[in-house]
């Protein structure tokens, strides 16, 4: 059944590279009976040609191109290439070759020789362009051993062997076997865990019938064939997300920052408009002390952050401050809207010296004003002042305080407590801010802005010049102020707030409240509430020949008969208001509208206890034209920003004092403080667009900041109706 090797070669090679197909070789194990001699798988017989030492171990397999030996299939005989010298050797020398780990070195084999023994010899003896074949390499595993034979892929691993140096040393060129002799490398003692050899035939991997699983990559047919959407889910996936991340980047980076800005504008706008903040570097409070986050306060009710104004108008709440955290307290820099004052207030010859340290908020949740019978700088009292200039200010709306009055009782006679509002061009205690600007309320440009009301040459008017309502110690000349410093009449390029030097500015009062004792010969304490205007009209009238004009309410409320600089009205007080006498809390306020497109439209409504007291309209501060008259023109419900004043004090200047009704120290405690105004007319900070102070203040901050500077020590504007003009 042999045959030439010429004839043989193709079908033997194709054959041995098929090791998925091939009969695995048998275990060492296997009886003699079922494993094959040496004798009977040599080829060809010793006397056909000279003996190849190596013969016995190249096998011969019966093969076929595309399945393993079976009874159909004969075998073929398998010899080495022709020409192929060996040098003599004998079996019984050889000794197991890694690559055929089943040989043990005795002249008796018990297992077929390794796949890859037969591969590599086929690679020799085969003829050219024969498909070629190659031996891979896998970590051995138990189960190798145990495998079914028909199932079996791989070679044996490695079998122990003696602890002895063998060499790969080769017989010759073209065997892979081995000899034995000494190797610097030894071979291991265990076969698990190493490299085991397995022959591979990539041509059995394919099928020349059937197509490679790429082959549509490369089919312009089927590329053409294939039609495709513009749209798929996945790319609405990636710009959807793309879009979302743009749209988180925006509103982190832009909208929230544009958010924050216009909800922090009013709390930045009155901090940076304190030039006490930004020019004498305060310190701000720290965390552990009172910090107001909001303009709001958060404690204060739900029910007071609207009321319906007096007008029927919705108003807002706009700023509040409860005084419910106890501690709090007010020198420079410790609040960021309230300031206490430090200072004598001489304008009104006072008897007390105004002191920070009096001033703080107590368990129960109000704000303490303490009046001591204390000498402080040479001053008989001291007590406290609380302003909000340059820190809050608030142009037009109401705003409203709950207080409890000093004294034991209804009876005492000497503490003047107050809460008043003052435009924020004027600081209250600081003569020279004061000076030509308060109380001013004035858009004209006429004789009401010069010193006293009168010409230049003194020639009148004659209602200026002389007034029986006036006081001797002003030899009865109707006014004695220093004029407008900041008229309408100012000339272009002069020093001038703005917005322009054609618009008329000042420092209007409103006052919330004044207490004193009943001058009208009863008994008790009496409220006056009054607005302050200069220039004033002949004998200080105002119209009050309708209800449009002046109106009062309540059988408790009478006109003031103190009209200097002011239309004025005084209630009574019950009795249980008074810290030492009820201490019950009751609130005063008043609510304002001016119009700057029209000066008629405007008023002032004042409220105790919740009830209306008085009403002035715009129309009881008309010209003083005639003969008769001032010559002035229109003046105003006040149009400036205004800031807020809490102050406990003494002056004979307000009232007689008699100490034997007053105790001492004596408190005015102030529950809350509330400012609203009209819905969608918020107008608060102290330096508005259309009525600016910040620039102002800041050039001339000596002035601002210098209690003891009496008069305006910058100079003055021109007047270009006054001593030669622009």
């Amino acid at each position: 059944m042999a045959e030439s090797s010429e004839t043989s070669g193709s079908s033997t090679s194709s054959r041995l590279l098929s090791s998925s197909n091939d009969p695995s070789p048998l275990p060492a194990s296997a009886s003699e009976t079922d494993s094959p001699s040496v004798d009977a798988l040599s080829s060809p017989a010793p006397s056909d040609r000279p003996e190849d030492p190596l013969q016995p171990f190249l096998v011969q397999r019966t093969l076929s191109p595309t399945s393993v030996s079976d009874s159909s299939h004969p075998a073929e005989s398998y010899s080495p290439r022709p020409g192929a010298s060996r040098p003599p050797a004998s079996a019984s020398a050889f000794v197991s070759s890694p690559l055929n780990p089943n040989a043990t070195g005795s002249s008796h084999l018990r297992s077929l020789a390794s796949e890859d023994s037969q591969v590599l010899g086929s690679q020799f003896l085969s003829p050219l362009g024969q498909r070629g074949s190659m031996i891979l390499y896998r970590l051995s595993i138990p189960d190798d051993r145990t495998e079914a034979p028909a199932m079996s892929t791989a070679l044996y691993p490695p079998r122990p062997i003696p602890p002895v140096r063998n060499s790969t040393l080769s017989a010759s060129g073209d065997s892979i076997l081995s000899l034995s002799a000494d190797s610097k490398y030894p071979y291991g003692p265990s076969r698990h865990g190493a490299l085991v050899p397995y022959a591979y035939d990539p041509g059995l991997d394919s099928n020349p019938d059937e197509p490679d699983i790429d082959d549509f990559l490369h089919d312009p047919e089927d590329l053409h064939a294939t039609k495709t959407s513009p749209i798929n889910s996945r790319g609405l996936l990636n710009v959807g997300s793309l879009a979302l991340l743009i749209i988180s980047l925006l509103c982190l980076f832009v909208f929230f920052p544009v958010y924050r800005y216009f909800k922090d504008k009013p709390i930045n706008a009155a901090i940076v408009g304190n030039v006490l903040v930004n020019s004498t570097g305060q310190v701000p409070v720290p965390q552990s002390l009172y910090t107001m986050p909001h303009v709001i306060d958060p404690s204060t009710p739900v029910h007071a952050l609207t009321r319906i104004g007096f007008d029927n108008y919705t108003y807002d709440l706009v700023f509040s401050d409860e005084f419910n955290q106890p501690g709090r307290t007010f020198w420079p820099g410790d609040d960021p809207y309230w300031e206490a004052a430090n200072l004598w207030y001489w304008t009104t010859d006072d008897q007390e010296w105004y002191d920070p340290g009096q001033i703080s908020t107590k368990e129960g949740g109000y704000l303490s004003i303490v009046l001591d019978q204390v000498e402080d700088k040479g001053m008989p009292y001291k007590s406290g002042m609380l302003q909000s200039w340059n820190k809050f200010c608030f142009t037009r709306g109401y705003i409203e305080v709950s207080v409890a009055l000093p004294g034991p009782n209804d009876e005492s006679k000497g503490y003047w407590p107050g809460a008043w509002t003052l435009g924020n061009l004027a600081r209250p205690g600081y003569g020279a801010s004061t000076d030509g600007v308060w109380p001013y309320s004035y858009d004209s440009c006429d004789v009401g802005t010069f010193p006293n009301q009168t010409y230049v040459n003194g020639s009148g008017p004659a209602a200026a010049l002389l007034s029986e309502a006036s006081q001797s110690k002003y030899n009865y000349a109707l006014s004695w102020l220093p004029g407008q410093r900041l008229s309408s009449c100012t000339c272009p390029n002069e020093d001038h707030p703005g917005p322009s030097p054609a618009v008329g500015r000042g420092a209007p009062e409103i006052d919330i409240l004044e207490v004193e004792h009943n001058k009208l010969g009863g008994t008790g304490q009496m409220v006056s509430q009054s607005a302050q205007f200069a220039p004033f009209t002949h004998d200080y009238l105002y119209g009050n020949g309708s209800t449009e004009m002046w109106e009062v309410f309540g059988n408790e409320t009478v006109p003031n008969a103190y009209r200097q600089q002011a239309v004025s009205a005084l209630t009574e007080l019950p009795s249980d208001v008074y810290v030492g006498s009820g201490n019950q809390f009751i609130t005063f306020g008043f609510e304002y509208w001016s119009n700057p497109k029209n000066s008629s439209d405007g008023y002032v409504i004042w409220q105790t206890g919740g009830q209306r007291t008085a009403r002035l309209g715009a129309p009881a501060l008309s010209p003083d034209a005639g003969m008769n008259g001032t010559q002035v023109g229109q003046r105003l419900i006040s149009l400036e920003p205004m800031s807020i004043v809490l102050n406990l004090g003494m002056s004979p200047n307000w009232q007689t004092i008699d100490t034997s009704t007053l105790s001492f120290p004596a408190e005015m405690r102030v529950d809350y403080v509330r400012v609203y105004q009209r819905q969608g007319e918020t107008n608060i900070g102290c330096s508005p667009s259309d009525f600016p102070t910040e620039d102002y203040i800041k050039r001339h901050l000596d002035s601002y900041m210098n209690p003891n500077l009496t008069q305006w020590n910058h100079p003055q504007p021109k007047n270009g109706l006054y001593a030669g003009g622009c």
